[in-house]
């Protein structure tokens, strides 16, 4: 059969129904709004359920880290601290044998231990702490890393009994007692995580535990620099009662 034999001859509406077996216009209009809504319920209802667990474990994760307030947490600030190991030539002036230069760098880093904050920050503490005398809408705090670091030293002073005379805070007494106590809870409180690490020496011909690694560290300049712009430049009369109303939220 020949092609030409057969002309085309175009299809007429008569001859198919382009609309036989295909919804209408409205009818697909109607499908599509049906099927939007169906998927936009399913999607609403699906970050519900998200939102839901999200904020399960949000609030349990703020339960878990709850930072109680303090005064000075404004400028804690953090940074890579390469640690002193203590040996050798690596001997920071701390750890030296005892002289007035040493002694000097111990008290330089709690001499800014006492200090005064206003009540509306006092109130906000966890626990409640007493007025500065002769210094209205004043309260005493001491930031608990001083208190630790005067506990280190009276100890280390403990170690030296041929150079330091003997005091009321010496090595077997209940004061040293606490300090110790203190300095072990304080340790296991913060719990600091950084890995130590074995390597081999090849002088030595032996691997050595090395504890001179890096650490994120919180700033402790900027904390003693809270501290100083907050001094109390004098220990009151703790004999003297003073009457005073501040409130704080129970904990």
């Amino acid at each position: 059969m020949s092609y030409k034999s057969t002309p085309y001859i175009p299809l007429s509406d008569s001859d198919l129904d382009i609309h036989e077996g295909f919804p209408s216009k409205p009818a697909l209009q109607s499908r599509w709004r049906l099927l939007t809504f169906v998927f936009f319920g399913l999607s609403l209802g699906l970050n519900v359920v998200f939102a839901c667990f999200w904020l399960s474990d949000h609030r349990r994760d703020i339960h878990s880290s709850k930072s109680l307030y303090s005064p000075a947490q404004d400028v804690i600030d953090y940074h890579v601290v390469k640690f002193d190991s203590g040996f050798g030539h690596d001997i920071p002036i701390y750890d030296r044998s005892p002289s007035e230069e040493v002694d000097a760098a111990w008290e330089s880093l709690y001499e800014f231990a006492y200090n005064k904050i206003p009540r509306e920050q006092a109130q906000l503490l966890p626990n409640k702490t007493y007025p500065v005398l002769d210094q209205d809408g004043q309260y005493m705090i001491a930031l608990d890393v001083f208190h630790q670091l005067h506990c280190l030293n009276q100890m280390r002073k403990a170690m030296y009994p041929e150079y330091y005379e003997a005091t009321p805070e010496g090595i077997h007494t209940p004061h040293m007692a606490h300090c110790i106590s203190s300095l072990r809870q304080s340790l296991m409180c913060s719990a600091d995580v950084t890995p130590i690490v074995w390597q081999w020496s090849p002088r030595s011909k032996k691997v050595f535990e090395r504890s001179d690694v890096v650490h994120t560290c919180r700033n402790f300049d900027k904390i003693r620099g809270w501290a100083r712009d907050h001094f109390l430049d004098h220990q009151q009369d703790m004999t003297v009662y003073i009457e005073d109303n501040l409130e704080i939220e129970s904990f």
